[in-house]
């Protein structure tokens, strides 16, 4: 915020963040990285600078795998990542809704966040909003950050340029902002190419210039906001308030030993498990649920099985109440015995999912649930009374049985 006498301090914690997030997207780390002045002017930054990095960044040269949604005809690609780098935020503008105004929040003026720059690598608005839903769900995995679009947590700008087919070079880019959904997001970048693509067809190629454009939900177009400046209107300089960030190769060991399974191994191990591209997709969408569904199989479930019951009437329960499946009762141990005892035939699908809905809401145990409702299915219930007839009347059996065999022997 600019003021008086107050001087920069390096929050440790983005450091270590930072090396997270670097080694999860396959960068090349810098053990000594530096920050540098970022000069412009602008209202929600008083100050006049940005406290950012420029050409030593603390990640560089890594990718992104991401899987496509079935529903819009599956595919792997790679993302190439240009570089993962520390800087302070700035504030926060809130734009009147007659537009004759703005006014500054700069409560989050000055707090750490890490910037991702990805490669020119994505061709549509798609492509664009599944890369960003995979750096939340990363982001989510290794504990960075809560990955939340509506709390600010979570920010994408977007450049969109167009080239004629067959030029190598890349057309003017344009910035975007204001996108606060993945659906949004595609809806900009999809709009942003075709009117483009149509001031090149107009002969108007001139008419797209290096400038910042807000989404306008509403509308559903893009808007003039400000000409963004080029590079050397920065003005780029070190920071001569904070020192450079000198990290070792045990920290980094050390960091890299503590990262979970990430989401695309997560997502290689469920396809060997024999589950489809669909259920790989839902089941690793978020790690409290791949959590939950690696639990449920270790304790014995039928992989298949479980995926279904978690993506069927659990799913739709999380949906209808807005609940995690952190905060429900049923354990995956639960689910497992319920799931057996469907298979085993103890008790119908039916009566299951009734058992099933007992489970989330109040907790319990299975086999106590199945004894306490009398809700053995005839079947099973019957072959019990007959086991425990043999068992109590044996003799009686043996005779009934051994002796007509006996009369057609003679």
């Amino acid at each position: 915020m600019g003021l008086p006498g107050c001087l920069p301090v390096l929050n440790s914690k983005v450091i270590e963040f930072a090396v997270k997030l670097g080694l999860a997207l396959n960068c090349k780390l810098s053990l000594r990285s530096k920050f540098d002045r970022k000069q412009y002017f602008y209202p929600d930054l008083p100050k006049g600078y940005q406290i950012s990095q420029f050409d030593v960044p603390i990640a560089s040269h890594g990718y992104l795998d991401v899987d496509l949604p079935v529903e819009f005809g599956g595919g792997h690609r790679r993302f190439g990542i240009t570089r993962v780098h520390m800087e302070e935020d700035a504030g926060k503008l809130i734009h009147a809704a007659s537009g004759g105004y703005s006014q500054v929040d700069l409560n989050r003026a000055g707090v750490p966040l890490l910037e991702i720059v990805s490669e020119p690598d994505m061709r549509s608005g798609l492509e664009a909003a599944e890369y960003a839903a995979e750096i939340q769900r990363l982001v989510r995995y290794i504990g960075v950050s809560n990955g939340n679009m509506q709390e600010g947590s979570l920010r994408c700008d977007v450049n969109v340029s167009v080239r004629p087919k067959g030029q190598a070079k890349f057309g003017t880019k344009v910035e975007i902002k204001n996108m606060n959904s993945f659906s949004a997001m595609q809806r900009a970048i999809d709009f942003e190419i075709s009117r483009q693509i149509s001031l090149y067809n107009e002969g108007q190629e001139n008419q797209i210039i290096q400038e910042t454009r807000l989404w306008e939900e509403g509308s559903q177009r893009t808007v003039t906001m400000r000409t963004k400046e080029g590079l050397a209107d920065y003005r780029y300089f070190p920071e001569p308030d904070l020192p450079d960030v000198v990290i070792t190769e045990d920290y980094v060991h050390i960091l890299r030993s503590g990262l979970p399974e990430l989401p695309d191994a997560k997502r290689r191990r469920y396809e060997q498990l024999g589950l489809t591209m669909q259920d790989v997709l839902f089941l690793a969408n978020d790690d409290n649920v791949a959590d939950f569904f690696d639990a449920t199989i270790t304790n014995g479930a039928d992989i298949k099985l479980a995926a279904n019951w978690i993506m069927g009437d659990i799913a739709a329960y999380l949906k209808n109440e807005k609940l995690s499946i952190n905060e429900i009762k049923l354990t995956p141990h639960e689910l497992a015995e319920l799931i057996a005892s469907i298979k085993g035939g103890t008790i119908s699908g039916k009566i299951g999912k009734e058992i099933l809905f007992e489970l989330i809401a109040k907790g319990g145990k299975v086999k106590a649930l199945i004894e306490e409702k009398d809700l053995v299915q005839a079947s099973a219930h019957f072959i019990v009374m007959i086991t425990q007839s043999l068992i109590n009347n044996k003799g009686v059996f043996e005779t009934q049985v051994d002796l007509p065999s006996m009369k057609r022997l003679s």
